[in-house]
């Protein structure tokens, strides 16, 4: 158990350094990005005649950077990992895997008593949480890099400039359902917009395919186990993101269909 513990606190380290160089690289590269893209945008409204909701790409540009910067504090070498969040998550991943690991004892004491009875329902929680967990966020993973593998087979065909960035939008935020979906498609699309018309279309063209691809995938690793409307995934995204930021937008899907579960072993009065 031990070894096992130890094992899993390293790769998540990895996996964390990982996740923030990774997310480093495409914050130094946002401003050649912009730089890029807007004036693309611009250009491409201007000709087909559409009014773009901004006075001009410069006032965009400014905007998107000062919300990028405030948002990476845990980036810089100021915040580095040494935050109370990152500390936060540590200690309860060390005890999730404490819980997972530790076999299951009756209370001691009388077979009814208090003890019993609340580790009895705390046990029953956490097993329809993790099975909820895995359902929703492990096939999100699955799909979101099946769709970033495919979508760099794309990216370098047509030798679409920002591939690294686009890359990690697509994956990143492939993982929050429908609304990260259409941020990476927005982020895609204006970037072909740069190259050509016809990249633009190609690459729209493109996405449409692939999320078709990903609603078979999403049928076929989550099946029918996940009987949720989109609208309620909506919602819980909008709720999740006002009450916790993005972790709140990840794990809103994964919240929502615990509730609906935990709904459902009780019956109506």
């Amino acid at each position: 158990r031990a070894g096992a513990l130890v094992l899993l606190v390293f790769l998540a380290g990895i996996l964390i350094g990982v996740v923030i160089a990774f997310a480093r690289i495409g914050l130094a590269g946002l401003p050649q990005f912009l730089d890029r893209v807007l004036p693309g945008l611009e250009s491409a409204a201007t000709r087909f005649g559409v009014d773009l909701p901004i006075d001009n790409a410069g006032e965009l540009k400014t905007y998107i950077l000062n919300a990028a910067r405030a948002n990476a504090r845990l980036l810089t070498a100021e915040g580095g990992l040494l935050t109370r969040g990152f500390f936060q998550f540590l200690l309860v991943a060390v005890a999730a895997v404490l819980a997972f690991l530790a076999p299951s004892r009756a209370a001691a004491g009388a077979p009814g008593n208090l003890d019993a009875a609340v580790r009895r329902e705390c046990a029953a929680r956490a097993a329809t949480f993790r099975i909820c967990f895995e359902r929703v966020m492990g096939a999100q993973f699955v799909i979101a890099a099946i769709n970033a593998a495919a979508t760099a087979v794309f990216l370098f065909a047509l030798r679409i400039p920002f591939r690294t960035m686009l890359l990690l939008a697509t994956f990143f935020l492939g993982v929050i359902p429908i609304a990260g979906n259409i941020a990476s498609n927005v982020l895609i699309v204006a970037t072909a917009l740069t190259v050509s018309g016809s990249t633009a279309v190609a690459a729209l063209a493109f996405l449409l395919v692939s999320h078709k691809a990903q609603y078979f995938l999403n049928g076929r690793l989550v099946g029918d186990r996940i009987d949720t409307p989109t609208w309620a995934i909506l919602v819980s995204l909008v709720l999740g993101e006002a009450l916790m930021g993005l972790p709140g937008a990840i794990l809103a899907p994964t919240l929502l269909h615990y509730a609906r579960e935990e709904l459902r072993a009780r019956p109506a009065r």
